[in-house]
């Protein structure tokens, strides 16, 4: 299952931009196998863009919930903005990019994620299992939550990369 959470933020390129420019600083996409930049972590005091990514290892909804700092860096940019803007406690928050031509296995995660595409195209899609749901995110400002709790995967089948900003809610 998958909804729209909140529609157009009015800073989506600014956004867009942000984050983009971090992935490629902190991405080091050639060497990392997650693909992914953390921008919240469970220390507040100190930037880790690690904290909390690749696979989670406690599989806790405390462990989720311990990266709910955002990086100190980016305090006064437009990604606070954004989390204020939602209006809800997020965790764990990450840069997540999806390798050309590439999938995941069909897993489920501990809690819901809110999904905002930055880049992606037509070829980038989720697929729910059950019941059978493939849909495709635009990169237009548009945050969906999608119940990632449920079996799940995700394929890009384009030769781009494709990079979403993803965050845990409670429900």
């Amino acid at each position: 299952m998958y909804k729209q959470f909140k529609p157009l933020y009015s800073r989506f390129k600014e956004l867009q931009e942000q984050c983009t420019k971090l992935a490629e600083i902190h991405g080091n996409w050639e060497y990392r196998t997650d693909g992914q930049v953390a921008i919240q972590t469970d220390n507040p005091t100190i930037d880790n863009w690690d904290a909390g990514t690749g696979q989670s290892k406690e599989k806790t909804p405390e462990w989720e919930q311990s990266f709910c700092h955002l990086q100190p860096s980016l305090k006064g940019t437009v990604i606070e903005d954004y989390f204020k803007w939602l209006d809800v406690p997020v965790y764990r928050a990450r840069i997540m990019m999806a390798k050309e031509k590439g999938c995941y296995s069909i897993h489920q995660d501990y809690s819901p994620r809110l999904h905002l595409p930055l880049i992606t195209n037509i070829q980038c899609n989720f697929l729910l299992t059950n019941p059978l749901q493939m849909f495709h995110l635009p990169a237009d400002g548009t945050t969906t939550w999608i119940d990632t709790t449920r079996p799940h995967t995700f394929m890009n089948g384009s030769t781009e990369k494709r990079l979403h900003l993803v965050m845990i809610v409670k429900e």
